[in-house]
């Protein structure tokens, strides 16, 4: 059985911290976490795949965030199928496999994106004959849709070393500080869904009407919309 987690930015693996000690996946991740003028984030996720007992693959965090926007403008599906064909070359061997990747929230359009690499893996992978293969989705940000796949409840000990990874990142404490905040239960368990997206024409992410309102004050010179460059390549990986 092989296990692998497909994330959009680093920090994400935070939210299934005891799922990856209790199965030890091999993780993925395609931004390096800059995003627009920040440093990335890679050294703080290899050291929290190490501490789970995980594995990180490669890619890990491979391009800045900006180079993966710039390829959806672009609406260049290369980058895409290769971080693709690495996750789908990373099975070889594996008589079933489970792809657990960012869900379809209409947040990000890269979360999106990498959703539509996990589907698009998952069927590739049943054309190689691999019949027992999976696709679940952890949920990046609050609100998505999906059902109830797993939940993985955290014991005391589970729950301190999940805290002790979530401080030591710390480009993202201030998040994390807030978050246990508002939803300290969030650190108690964690969940894994089945997401069936359609990927249909009308879908008006969340992601789109906030590049448009940037675009209309200057702050972006150009929006990505998903019927003009989200779709087309999410069409392109699960074509």
């Amino acid at each position: 059985m092989k296990t692998l987690l497909v994330l959009a930015h680093p920090g994400h693996e935070l939210r299934v911290f005891h799922w990856m000690e209790c199965v030890s996946p091999e993780v993925f991740i395609l931004t390096d976490g800059s995003g627009g003028s920040q440093a990335p984030r890679t050294s703080y996720s290899a050291e929290v795949v190490a501490r789970a007992g995980a594995k990180a693959g490669q890619p890990f965090g491979a391009m800045s965030d900006r180079l993966w926007y710039d390829a959806i403008l672009a609406k260049d599906p290369d980058p895409f199928r290769q971080f693709a064909d690495a996750v789908f070359n990373a099975a070889e061997g594996a008589d079933a496999v489970t792809v657990v990747s960012d869900a379809v929230d209409g947040y990000n359009p890269v979360h999106d994106l990498t959703s539509a690499i996990g589907t698009s893996v998952c069927m590739r992978l049943r054309q190689a004959g691999i019949a027992m293969t999976d696709h679940l989705v952890s949920a990046a940000v609050p609100g998505v849709t999906g059902c109830e796949a797993l939940e993985v409840r955290l014991d005391a000990d589970a729950r301190e070393r999940k805290l002790n990874a979530v401080r030591a990142y710390a480009p993202l404490a201030d998040e994390a500080r807030r978050v246990l905040a508002e939803a300290p239960d969030s650190f108690s368990h964690e969940v894994l869904h089945r997401q069936d997206f359609h990927w249909s024409d009308d879908f008006v992410p969340f992601w789109e009407k906030l590049a448009r309102d940037r675009v209309s004050t200057g702050r972006y010179t150009h929006a990505i919309t998903y019927r003009d460059h989200v779709l087309p390549i999410a069409r392109l990986l699960m074509g």
